[in-house]
Order: C-alpha cells, then sequence, then structure tokens
C-alpha cells in the first residue's frame, strides 16, 4: 500500500492506528477489487473485504463436509462421529450471515451476532482450526462468548 492511501486510510490527527500491523494479506489486490468495485477505501472496508474472503473458506469447508455425506443414509450419525454436530446443524451453520466484526482499539475483532451465539459449540467444532490460523494470519482476535480465542 503506498503512503498516502496509508495516511488516508489509517491517520487520525498526527497518530495512526493500524489494525492491520501484523496481517498477511495481499491489500494491493484488496485495494484493487474495491476500486473495481467502487468501495471507499477506509479501514472498515478493507477489514469486511478480508473477512469475506474468510467466510468463502469457512463455507467451502462446509460444502466439502456436505459432499462428503450428502448421499449417506446415515449421515446425522456420520457427522456427529466425525465432526461432533449432526447434518442439520452443519447445514445451519452461514458464516457470511453469522460472523460479524469490529475495530475497537486498533484492533480488529470478530465473534458471532447475538442470533446465532448458541451456535458457538458447532462453529468451534468446525471452524476452529481455520478460525485460529485465520486469526494467526491476519492478528484478528476472535472473541467468544466474552473470551478471547
Amino acid at each position: 500500500m503506498n503512503k498516502e492511501l496509508y495516511d488516508a486510510v489509517f491517520g487520525y490527527g498526527d497518530s495512526k492506528i493500524d489494525p492491520f500491523a501484523t496481517t498477511e494479506a495481499d491489500f494491493d489486490a484488496i485495494i484493487k477489487d474495491m476500486r473495481l468495485g467502487g468501495y471507499e477505501i477506509t479501514a472498515l472496508n478493507v477489514v469486511e473485504f478480508i473477512l469475506l474472503n474468510e467466510c468463502d473458506t469457512l463455507n467451502n469447508i462446509k460444502s466439502a463436509i456436505i459432499d462428503e455425506c450428502k448421499d449417506l443414509q446415515n449421515r446425522e450419525d456420520y457427522c456427529r462421529q466425525n465432526y461432533g454436530i449432526s447434518f442439520k446443524e452443519l447445514f445451519a451453520l452461514e458464516p457470511k450471515t453469522d460472523i460479524e466484526w469490529d475495530i475497537k482499539s486498533g484492533s480488529v475483532i470478530i465473534f458471532l451476532s447475538g442470533e446465532v451465539q448458541f451456535k458457538e459449540d458447532a462453529y468451534m467444532k468446525v471452524f476452529g482450526t481455520a478460525l485460529q490460523d485465520f486469526c494467526k494470519k491476519t492478528g484478528f482476535t476472535y472473541v467468544k462468548l466474552g473470551e478471547t480465542m
């Protein structure tokens, strides 16, 4: 990211707050996509683009599991044995609408929306490792019902 763009996105008075200081992302590609889509280049929009990409990854994990067991007669039992949740619970996970985010004190936090916090265990069973890897890669913090991951 060039200096002028960095200053425009992260500048606040004389100081800088960079929620992406530890993020490993292709910012040039993100900015290019944002410009193509006509999005304003702001920290909030950059977070949204990074998180939407991760939600696509989570949806791919979900789709792979569904493809793996969709034709099985005992898919409910298969999912419980292999993933710790039922097929119906798996099918109900919707990362793009269930996961929310915010920037607090210069850090990006991600969390499940209030309406779906009851799905937290299912999310951790299916996506826990992927979310941990994402948080390590981006420096974002996943907040789980008052705890941080």
